[in-house]
């Protein structure tokens, strides 16, 4: 195969390359939920699977699972944290696993 090489604008133009971008159509942008709107996912989650360990990589809640237990971990020693002791009452009452490990150990 042969390829020339185009050494200006005006030859990718000729060529019919497009500069510039425009915005994509119907994208909008996603609003970020709230803490209580994904508490919510969490009890569907858990209605549906009869648990509430979520994997990590599960998608957005699987990220929030994340984040619940970096923020508590954080909480817990003392260093600034989005969570709560409201937060983490709430989670603790539907069986949320802060530390992840537990649960792997005390299956075995």
């Amino acid at each position: 195969p042969y390829f020339r090489l185009i050494s200006s604008k005006s030859q990718l133009i000729d060529l019919g390359f497009v500069f510039g971008l425009r915005k994509p159509l119907n994208v909008r942008p996603r609003k970020k939920m709230s803490w209580e709107e994904r508490y919510g996912e969490l009890l569907k989650f858990k209605k549906e699977h009869g648990h509430v360990i979520v994997p990590q990589n599960s998608g957005p809640l699987g990220t929030w699972v994340k984040e619940q237990r970096t923020g508590y971990r954080k909480m817990k020693a003392g260093e600034k944290s989005p969570m709560t002791t409201e937060k983490a009452l709430k989670l603790s009452e539907i069986g949320f696993v802060f530390d992840a490990s537990d649960r792997w150990n005390k299956g075995n």
